[in-house]
């Protein structure tokens, strides 16, 4: 999907740019960046309670992280879709669940054990990686541990590529570390003073698919775009006044969106060529959870001031909602699997799984 560049804006290194007071990020243009406090979610209201959700709930325990365990396979192009759905991890404090939306969201998933330092996953093309400690561990989609590389401090994120690199960071460190496919130090760059995220991202403007990461620092509110593959640094932007989570599709194409929970909008970017901020979305009081549904060609953000999940059609430039339902109280991630069904898992671990029919859809 190519969306239109409505806001297109590039940032190369300009500290005062991306950290500044000028005010201009937001729906009305106005307020500045909290640098060094990151965003925190809204609480929800008592009402509408869980009863009133959309889809079924589950108990569950607390997810510390919820993300697809596998994309398009590198190198094949085959993606993910309805009929062959990407397979879903969830980290729980000492345990890692891993297979179908459905088994997740009910309970019926494989489950690894994992140590308790493990508090930070990403998806990856064919797996997911986690952040334990001093070690990051490299797991495929059925949860079999591949291998594991030695931190030099306590791993805040992480990321591979298909090619087996791997990008790393860590506390107290601006630097991002890279790592060679077989687990050597391959250097390390200056990136930004804390990070907390790595999203992996592909786009196909040259053809095949080529991956690349967004790396998110929640204290000072940016995004950097990393080259995982060549070990650098392209340009960084800032999200809004607070960043809260952000999401990538099932399809490599270059698509990240990104909730302000400050401002109360969620943000589109682009990673092709470079990182572009293309659009903003005002939303209801509290967005935190969002997803970058590339199928669809939709984003659904969940708003914690009114337990809403509203879809936004973004393929004309001006964003468009398409409807909205009921969620459960204190959404705090959502995950999909290419089938058009979503996962919403709440602050508490209860599990809200929507069908793709009891979903809004664009006409």
């Amino acid at each position: 999907m190519a969306l239109p560049a409505a806001a297109a804006l590039t940032l190369t290194g300009c500290a005062e740019q991306m950290f500044g007071t000028d005010g201009d990020d937001g729906p009305d243009g106005e307020g500045e960046v909290v640098v060094g406090v990151p965003a925190e979610p809204l609480d929800s209201p008592d009402r509408p309670g869980p009863s009133e959700a959309t889809g079924s709930l589950e108990d569950g325990d607390e997810v510390l992280g919820l993300v697809r365990a596998g994309l398009v396979r590198a190198g094949l192009g085959d993606g993910v879709s309805a009929d062959s759905p990407a397979p879903v991890a969830a980290l729980e404090q000492g345990r890692l669940s891993i297979g179908t939306l459905g088994d997740v969201a009910s309970g019926r998933a494989t489950t690894v054990d994992v140590d308790d330092s493990c508090t930070t996953v990403s998806g990856a093309v064919d797996g997911v990686v986690l952040g334990c400690g001093t070690t990051v561990r490299v797991l495929d989609a059925e949860g079999e541990e591949q291998r594991r590389v030695d931190a030099p401090g306590e791993v805040t994120a992480a990321a591979v590529h298909p090619d087996g690199s791997l990008a790393v960071t860590v506390e107290s460190d601006a630097d991002v570390h890279w790592f060679s496919p077989d687990g050597e130090s391959s250097g390390s760059e200056h990136i930004t003073d804390s990070a907390s995220a790595l999203q992996l991202v592909g786009n196909t403007r040259d053809g095949d698919p080529q991956w690349r990461a967004a790396l998110v620092d929640a204290a000072q509110t940016s995004v950097t775009d990393i080259d995982i593959a060549d070990r650098s640094r392209l340009a960084a932007l800032r999200i809004g006044q607070g960043v809260g989570t952000v999401s990538a599709g099932t399809r490599p194409d270059g698509v990240l969106v990104a909730s302000d929970p400050r401002r109360n909008q969620a943000l589109v970017y682009t990673l092709t060529d470079v990182i572009r901020h293309t659009q903003s979305v005002p939303t209801g009081d509290g967005a935190w959870a969002v997803l970058w549904d590339s199928d669809r060609e939709l984003m659904w953000v969940s708003t914690t001031g009114d337990n809403t999940l509203t879809g936004y059609d973004l393929s004309t430039g001006t964003p468009v909602a398409v409807g909205e339902v009921t969620t459960a109280p204190d959404v705090r991630h959502i995950i999909d699997d290419g089938s058009g069904d979503l996962l919403l898992v709440t602050a508490d671990g209860t599990r809200e799984y929507i069908p793709s029919d009891d979903l809004p859809r664009k006409d």
